[in-house]
């Protein structure tokens, strides 16, 4: 009984410290940007959310449709993003790149939004570490969606 005891505490602390690894490594990283003036595809659809590319998979998002002025819907949705616990990294009149913490390992992922010229807004919500994300990036860009409407 005190060897599977052993075993069990020796497996949760190096699946511990493999966590601790990878938020280490997710810190490293950045948002992916723009490639040719558009978001870039998810690389990993388990753990990404776009809507630059409509392409099918379940994990894919609408853009959002807005009627207001540009500039006034650039400031509300960084104050949006701010809301919901983003850390605005990069800001243009077209692009906002954000990030987010979790809670328990800090792991980072990268908001991306791209106003485009027709008025709409464009997202991608992705993890940077890990296999899935649980749907953490599609429900941030649910609750963005919300919080912009």
């Amino acid at each position: 009984m005190k060897k599977l005891l052993f075993i069990a505490i020796a497996v949760a602390i190096i699946v511990v410290i493999a966590f601790i690894i990878l938020s280490f490594i997710s810190k490293k990283g950045q948002a992916q940007g723009l490639k040719n003036g558009q978001l870039q595809a998810c690389i990993n659809p388990e753990n990404c959310v776009v809507s630059e590319a409509i392409d099918g998979v379940s994990h894919t998002v609408e853009p959002l449709a807005f009627s207001t002025d540009k500039t006034a819907f650039l400031l509300k949705a960084k104050a949006a993003v701010q809301s919901i616990g983003g850390t605005i990294v990069t800001a243009d009149e077209h692009y906002i790149a954000a990030t987010f913490s979790s809670a328990v390992f800090g792991f980072i992922d990268d908001l991306e939004l791209r106003i485009t010229d027709d008025n709409l807004l464009h997202f991608r919500s992705s993890s940077r570490v890990g296999r899935s994300d649980l749907g953490a990036n599609k429900h941030r860009v649910d609750e963005l969606k919300l919080l912009l409407l």
